[in-house]
């Protein structure tokens, strides 16, 4: 655990880091006090959990010796670990970009990952008036000369692609307009997909992946859903990260995406019991990098495990896949759509898939 000073931080007259009780109800976006002031540490800027769990109306505790800070209100559970870069809230995982780190008895927390996931995810966005989510394209990975991921003899854009066209009936079936970006076993190129759900004006990109482990083994399993990496900060897999940390067309969307990305996640542990949760992840993939509307990249599982087979090959669990997508598209949708009031992402504090704490590689472009 780090211990070393803090520049231009006025620290707290408190011995250790002690339980908080804001004052006044939780509603979702409850503010007391002043915003939280920004600290520097090793040319970062950095925001104090205490100062923006009282700023939000949350009680934040620690438990003598845990490396678990906990942010807490009614139907809200914010967990952090101390030099951890993995956040539960409510029971699924998320990544931050750089880890929360103990200085000085303080607990702080890089101020994008604190501003664009937190306060997005407690304070989510809305659509401009009269604009709702219509159009949906779903991008089914890899296709023709580019087989995707390999498990055996199975290939990884058949079944995409057998994803894709279950899930169009069942979004066409809840009132959606669907693009595809391919309906066949086509070679369609990186730039071409993004740009496909341009010319369409579609409202949202999906695009559908599957993992699977290099070396062939069977014990990596779990879902993850990527969303593009804010400006200046790094990856969750570092090797998605494509010269330098600038902007790109899909970061006018990061607030967006990562309220996309954390409803889908949800979702999918929701409706695929036992998954493993690898949360919420962050990567420049090249979709999700060209993409001018809000976009995710889901990874379904791993083709080499067979917990996760279960959701990949038959039609049964496809089928059971393809509705948890529509349910995470239903509930961003409904969240975005909704009028004035707190808005905050409520639920389940607790969630009953298991929990994944690594973040490997990912073989996407």
């Amino acid at each position: 655990m780090r211990r070393v000073g803090l520049r231009r931080v006025a620290l707290l007259n408190r011995r250790g880091f002690v339980a908080l009780l804001a004052a006044g109800l939780w509603t979702g976006v409850t503010r007391v006090g002043a915003t939280p002031a920004v600290v520097r540490y090793q040319d970062r800027q950095y925001i104090r959990l205490s100062d923006w769990a009282s700023w939000r109306g949350l009680r934040l505790s620690r438990s003598p010796g845990s490396r678990e800070i906990v942010a807490s209100g009614p139907n809200l559970r914010i967990a952090f670990l101390i030099d951890g870069t993995r956040v539960e809230y409510n029971g699924t995982g998320l990544w931050f970009s750089y880890p929360v780190l103990a200085v000085d008895g303080q607990v702080i927390a890089w101020a994008q990952d604190v501003r664009g996931v937190l306060d997005t995810l407690v304070q989510p966005p809305r659509l401009a008036p009269g604009k709702r989510i219509r159009t949906i394209c779903l991008d089914a990975g890899h296709g023709g000369k580019e087989p995707g991921q390999k498990s055996g003899n199975r290939l990884e854009k058949q079944y995409t692609l057998a994803l894709a066209q279950e899930l169009r009936g069942r979004l066409v079936d809840a009132g959606f307009s669907v693009v595809m970006t391919r309906r066949s076993d086509a070679y369609v190129d990186l730039a071409e997909r993004p740009a496909i759900a341009i010319r369409n004006s579609a409202d949202l990109f999906v695009s559908l992946h599957y993992n699977a482990s290099p070396d062939g083994g069977s014990d990596a399993s779990g879902v993850e859903v990527y969303a593009m990496t804010p400006e200046g900060a790094k990856s969750t897999n570092v090797s998605a990260d494509v010269g330098s940390l600038r902007a790109w067309a899909g970061n006018e969307n990061d607030r967006e995406n990562v309220l996309f990305a954390y409803h889908m996640q949800r979702s999918l542990l929701q409706r695929l019991p036992g998954t493993m949760d690898r949360g919420v992840r962050r990567a420049r993939f090249l979709v999700l990098r060209l993409a001018e509307m809000p976009a995710i990249l889901i990874e379904g599982g791993f083709m080499s495990n067979a917990g996760d087979a279960r959701w990949i090959y038959s039609e049964t669990g496809r089928g059971r896949m393809a509705q948890a997508i529509v349910d995470g598209i239903q509930a961003y949708k409904r969240q975005v759509e909704r009028g004035s009031g707190s808005g905050a992402i409520q639920g389940n504090t607790s969630s009953t898939s298991s929990t994944s704490r690594s973040a490997p590689g990912s073989s996407k472009n």
